[in-house]
């Protein structure tokens, strides 16, 4: 991929000029590259470690909960936020405890609660944003 994707460094927040991979046996690594030119002409590379493309040893110490770690290169390239991916992976390990039975009355309450207080306060920040974002763009009240 050339510079003129627009991706963002999830180690510095800058935007990257390209994603390199590095293959070490079976496993791929990835680098986010900023380009900076210098005040006398030359070109100065600044490499950040993004991350692998897979979790996989990680994630096996998470396989009883039906999760899987997902690598900062997923979200950077597809621009889905882990976070979407780390709640539906919860839903569904929650969903299929609750289909074998495997939680018992006092957890299942705890989880709802929690979901619960959770849900309020993201519904607040929500329209929050959404009035400052509005202001930002201009057409808030």
């Amino acid at each position: 991929m050339s510079g003129t994707a627009y991706y963002v460094c999830p180690r510095c927040g800058k935007p990257l000029w390209n994603i390199e991979a590095k293959h070490i046996g079976n496993k791929t690594y990835y680098y986010g590259v900023h380009r900076e030119v210098l005040p006398d002409g030359r070109v100065k590379f600044i490499y950040h470690y993004i991350g692998p493309d897979r979790y996989t040893y990680a994630s096996k110490l998470h396989a009883d909960l039906g999760l899987e770690l997902k690598s900062p290169i997923q979200e950077v390239v597809e621009g889905r936020p882990r976070l979407i991916d780390y709640l539906e992976d919860i839903t569904k390990a929650i969903e299929d405890r609750m289909a074998r039975t495997e939680i018992s009355a006092y957890t299942a309450q705890q989880l709802a609660d929690r979901l619960q207080e959770l849900a309020t306060r993201l519904r607040e920040y929500a329209r929050q944003r959404a009035v400052e974002e509005a202001k930002a763009r201009g057409d808030g009240q």
